[in-house]
């Protein structure tokens, strides 16, 4: 009998949640979708507009922001430059990006001079197709941006693997690191295979005939063993490590895609936790951008089926007490900036967010578009409701993202 309160107490309650649910189902995902929706613009590079008392009033309670990205154009790293114009007064400690850690040693401190760029523009005509994303003058003058706004502490992290043309840098970078003569002649040796197979990818075109690709396991793990073995220097351990789990990823890619995503969302998750354990006991606590790819940034699980980067970060923000923003940008429209082969310049294409087989479950946002610049959705408003019309990827989205931006029209980004 001492049980019977508490049961019709939660049946009570049970009966409300699904009488409240059921009420949900009778507004379509739409409506709910423009009864969250706001303005938002940017003025002199500042959010303006209904919707930016909302974001920044969000950014400045996150210690994490998580900013999920359509790659490539003008318009988001825009955006993404007065995030960290919002977060830099409260402190800004570090920017994690979507490159490899020798490609962010090699930025990072060439950023607060502005020659990153030319940095940059040197290594991928020696070495083509070494570098993701910062090979876009927006991309390089965002991280420049955002490095003055945080002051001379400010950290720039690639969390990624390298890039699939980064075999005869990083390579090279091993050969820098004071070897013994037999630990020089595997490296060596690996040099004039990478070197081939970069002269085969340049006549085709075809980047599945570089070395990152095309490397023998055995033989890598053959000269990984005579580096430890002759008691390498730590950073060509560390260098030549890279290129074995890059190799790892880009290889298994072909066969396993499950298995080689998993491996990529692991190594973002421990580079990132090991770049953050490397500012020590910082005080304040350090607050961090995160600009990657959208489908990297989901709390749970993300449309490749994988707990990636942002539910790390999520995870890792609740274990500290802590408050993770994540914020989805994607265009309506516009024009992609393409990869179009090995050491070739990349191409243009048009696209419709909706008409994208993997996006057309986006229209009812479409749809719900305000009249004019920017729309700002505020995901947190849909939850733990059920809405006609609504999905699983609407499910996904609204639990895994804390606000969607949608702008009309994407433009390509420059490259350097």
């Amino acid at each position: 009998m001492r049980w019977g309160v508490p049961i019709l107490l939660v049946a009570g309650l049970a009966g409300v949640s699904l009488a409240a649910r059921a009420a949900d189902e009778t507004m379509s995902l739409r409506q709910a979708l423009v009864a969250a929706r706001t303005g938002l613009t940017l003025r002199n590079g500042h959010f303006d507009g209904d919707g930016a008392q909302a974001l920044t009033a969000a950014i400045a309670q996150s210690r994490y922001v998580a900013l999920g990205e359509d790659h490539l154009t003008h318009e988001i790293p825009q955006f993404a430059a007065a995030v960290c114009d919002a977060m830099a007064p409260q402190g800004l400690a570090a920017m994690a990006v979507e490159i490899g850690p020798q490609v962010s040693a090699l930025v990072a401190p060439r950023l607060a001079g502005g020659t990153a760029s030319a940095a940059i523009a040197a290594l991928i005509h020696q070495y083509p197709d070494s570098v993701a994303f910062l090979t876009m003058r927006d991309e390089v003058d965002l991280a420049t941006h955002c490095a003055r706004d945080a002051g001379p502490a400010f950290k720039f992290w690639g969390l990624d693997q390298e890039f699939f043309g980064a075999a005869g840098w990083l390579l090279d970078l091993v050969m820098q690191q004071h070897l013994a003569p037999r630990e020089e002649a595997a490296i060596r040796a690996l040099q004039a295979e990478a070197q081939r197979d970069a002269q085969a990818a340049s006549r085709t075109g075809d980047p599945m005939k570089l070395f990152l690709l095309q490397a023998n396991d055995r033989e890598l793990a053959q000269t990984e063993a005579i580096l430890k073995a002759g008691g390498a220097p730590a950073a060509a351990l560390s260098i030549f490590h890279e290129l074995v789990v890059s190799h790892a990823i880009y290889a298994s890619h072909r066969t396993h895609r499950d298995e080689s995503n998993h491996a990529r969302a692991l190594l973002l998750k421990q580079t990132f936790l090991h770049d953050l354990q490397s500012l020590g006991g910082a005080a304040p606590p350090p607050r961090v951008l995160l600009k990657f790819g959208e489908g990297h940034l989901y709390k749970g699980v993300n449309p490749l089926e994988q707990r990636d980067l942002g539910n790390f970060v999520a995870e890792l923000a609740d274990g500290e007490g802590a408050t993770s923003l994540h914020i989805a940008t994607l265009g309506i429209r516009g024009v992609h900036r393409l990869y179009a082969g090995y050491g070739n310049r990349t191409r243009l294409a048009p696209f419709v967010l909706d008409q994208d087989d993997d996006y057309a479950w986006l229209k009812p946002a479409v749809e719900a578009l305000m009249p004019s610049g920017w729309t700002l959705i505020d995901l947190r408003h849909l939850r733990f409701r059920k809405f006609g019309g609504s999905g699983p990827a609407w499910e996904r989205m609204i639990y895994g993202y804390d606000f969607l931006v949608l702008m009309p029209e994407l433009t390509p980004a420059d490259p350097l």
